[in-house]
């Protein structure tokens, strides 16, 4: 159970700088389109894209973390 622990959080540290990358990019595109007064339409296109995505690892986070403390928790059992 210990090293399906160990791969649970290897998972998270995963997700969660993918969803750093995700912030970071979107702060990229913010800072493009202020500083060369960029088309709303495609701007506003990718950031809901990389929304979509980052909330699609969010997600996943979630059900992970969730995994990982019910597994803790048998771990505490035994």
């Amino acid at each position: 159970m210990q090293a399906a622990y160990e791969n649970l959080v290897e998972e998270e540290d995963a997700l969660l700088q993918k969803i750093c990358q995700c912030e970071e990019c979107k702060w990229t595109i913010l800072d493009f389109c202020y500083k060369n007064n960029g088309n709303r339409e495609v701007g506003e296109a990718i950031l809901t894209s990389i929304h979509a995505i980052e909330q699609d690892y969010r997600t996943e986070l979630l059900h992970l973390r969730l995994e990982k403390s019910l597994l803790a928790g048998k771990m505490r059992d035994e």
